[in-house]
This record gives C-alpha cells, structure tokens and sequence, in this order.
C-alpha cells in the first residue's frame, strides 16, 4: 500500500468517524439529559417524601406538648425548617444560602427541595431537603456502556471496510498505471541508449554543419527522454535497490553532469558560469547525487530564458544553482515539492523533479532554501 493510499484512507477514516462520534457524541448528551431529568425527578419524589415525613413528625411533636423534644433527623438526608419570613428555625444543611423561589434546584453537588407547609406546626412554614446529587455516569446501566462501546467498534470495522471497498477500483487503477509505467520505462532504455549511442558515434565523424544541428538536436531530444526516464526509474524502483554510500567529490560530480548537458545548454544559447570556490566531498549514492543535480539543472534549463546565465557555485557546505527565467510566487514554491506539481503548462515535464530532489534531500538530511522572484528567476540552495 502506497503512503499516498495510506494517507488517504487515514484522511476518510478521520472524516467518517469524526462525524460518526459526533452523532454518537450528540445522541448520548441527549440520553444523559434524558437520564439526568429522569434521575432527579426520582429524587424529588424521594426528597418530597422525606420532607412530608419530617412535617409529620413535627405534627407529631408539636401535638404532644413536649417541653423538650429532639429534632428528627435522617440517615440519607439533611433538612432544615424555615418560619413564615424564611428565617431559619433549626438546620443540618451543609449551606445557608437557600433559593426559595425555586422548588427544586442544584448547588454544587447537592440537591435541594423547598416544600411549603400549612398550618404552621412549630411555627414551620418551609421545610428544605438537602441530598447529594448522586453519580449520573456511575448510575448509567452498564448495558448502556457496553453498548455504546460495541457500536464504537461496529463503526470502527465498517468504516474500515467501507473505505477499502471504495478505494478499491481506484487502487486498480493506480496499479495498473503503475505496471503500465514499469513496462513503459523498461522498453524505453533500449531506444534511448541506441539512441545516444548512435549519436556519440555520429559526432566522431565529419559531417556538414546543417547535418550536425540536426544531430544536436536528435541529441537534446534523446537527453531529455533519457533524464525522463532515469526519474521515472527513481520513482518507481529506488525502494527496491539497494542504496551504495560512498565518499563523492561533489565539485567533481558537478563537472562531470555540466559536461552532460553541456548541449542542452547550447541549444537555448546558455552561459553557465561555474564558481568553484571550495572542494566539497559528500557521503551518498552516487546514483541519487546525480539525480538531485540533474533534477536541479533540467529545471534550470527549462524554465529560464534564452540566453540568460546560470550560475552554479560550491562554497564551503553549499551549493547554489540559480537561473535568470520566469521565477515563482510564495504560493508555488510552498506547493514546489508536491509531486505532479507543474506551474508553466507550456514547458514539458510531469512534475516529478522537485519531489525527486525533496526525497533525496530528506534522506541525506540536506537542507533546500529556494529563493524565487516572479520574472527574476530561481536560486536553489543545497546546505550539506
């Protein structure tokens, strides 16, 4: 599975089940209100029982005429009796602070019942009920937890298999690209290296000069399927191979790949000015150096104009290759090294060169600064 397959089923996965929770999520706050609304009306019918229980009681006392009597008390509940003006009488309550014009409400963690007597035995008006609020979550019936978790994992699998089922024909399709393109590329070397070939024997021999721009240009033609089909090889084969690190003369490998495209520079009337300022070796794969310079200097070459200048320079740990051509915005260079990634539709390419140079520099841990102004040109900078 690719990570582009991968990160788009993490990205549905994401979206279906953030949207799923969140149903879920809404349907049990309303079951939880339901249950709170349900569980503290139990309480009140509860509390409202003790309250006329109490009011007995002090019937009760108030009918004997006990000069001295004890205030009746309960194990689950406190209580407290108000006269006419609300002016506490006896309380046990854990507050003084009383709303009455509410006649069941909740401070805290606890619940409270006003319950309005008549007549007045002891000079009692109201009677307050204080009980804990019990536990909405732990009271909750297990069935319901385990339920909702067992449709948490329902969703979870569903979702999976949905997506997968989804992708599919688009993961057929990407593989039959992708097998089109394997034997695409593998009958490509063939002709290319025939080509080049043929060309390099050509060029031994004397020929007129209208003879030889026809040949140079035959060349140009060939040097760029070749370089097309040395990324594609890179795309699709650079997991499979193994990599072969080597200590590398990069000033070196720079001569070598000017001398490459020395007739590519030629042919849009290139100056390349080469500042070798300072000897730079790098441990890499000499295979994928040559890739990341010649993704740099192919871009180079097509995007600047016509006989303009490009500047390579090694410098300490730095390599930088700027050109003179039609630059780029902070919004292209931001989306530079996604690949497919084209901003001038006239020149031709797929878009994978930037994406080339991206990976290779991540593995290596080199650092790429692009510095780009819209009709000034490019400069790509390589820290080692």
């Amino acid at each position: 599975m690719s990570s582009a397959e991968k990160k788009t089923i993490i990205n549905v996965l994401i979206l279906y089940l953030t949207s799923t929770l969140l149903l879920l999520a809404m349907l049990f706050y309303g079951y939880y209100h339901y249950y709170q609304e349900q569980q503290q009306a139990k309480q009140k019918v509860l509390m409202k029982e003790r309250a006329k229980e109490l009011y007995t009681q002090l019937q009760t006392i108030h009918n004997s005429f006990k000069l001295q009597a004890s205030y009746p008390q309960f194990d689950d509940v406190c209580s407290a009796i108000y006269d006419i003006d609300k002016t506490p009488i006896y309380s046990t309550l854990q507050t003084k602070k009383i709303t009455f014009d509410k006649e069941f409400y909740t401070l805290g963690e606890n619940l409270y019942l006003i319950h309005e007597v008549t007549p007045y035995y002891m000079g009692v008006a109201y009677i307050v009920i204080e009980q804990k609020a019990p536990s909405m979550i732990a009271n909750i019936d297990k069935s319901v937890v385990l339920l909702l978790i067992l449709t948490l994992i329902v969703i979870i699998a569903t979702s999976i298999f949905l997506v997968k089922l989804i992708l599919k024909p688009l993961r057929d399709s990407v593989n039959l690209l992708d097998q089109f393109i394997r034997d695409t590329t593998h009958e490509l070397n063939t002709p290319v290296a025939t080509i080049l070939t043929n060309i390099e024997l050509l060029n031994r021999l004397e020929v007129e000069k209208k003879a030889q721009n026809k040949i140079d240009r035959i060349k140009v033609g060939a040097l760029t399927i070749s370089n097309i089909y040395d990324d594609l090889v890179f795309l699709l084969l650079h997991h499979q191979v193994s990599t072969q690190n080597e200590l590398l003369s990069l000033n070196s490998i720079i001569k070598e790949r000017l001398e490459y495209f020395e007739i590519l520079f030629r042919a849009k009337h290139l100056e390349v000015i080469f500042n070798n300022n300072s000897p730079l070796t790098v441990t890499m794969d000499k295979k994928k150096l040559i890739r990341l310079i010649d993704n740099i200097l192919s871009n180079a070459i097509k995007y600047t104009h016509i006989d303009t200048t490009i500047t390579v320079t090694i410098e300490n740990d730095r390599l930088t290759i700027a050109d003179e051509g039609d630059g780029m915005s902070q919004e292209e260079i931001a989306k530079i090294f996604q690949r497919y990634s084209r901003f001038n539709h006239s020149q031709g390419g797929f878009g994978l060169g930037y994406n080339i140079i991206y990976n290779i520099a991540k593995e290596y841990n080199i650092d790429i600064q692009i510095d780009s102004k819209i009709e000034e040109g490019t400069c790509v900078i390589l820290e080692f």
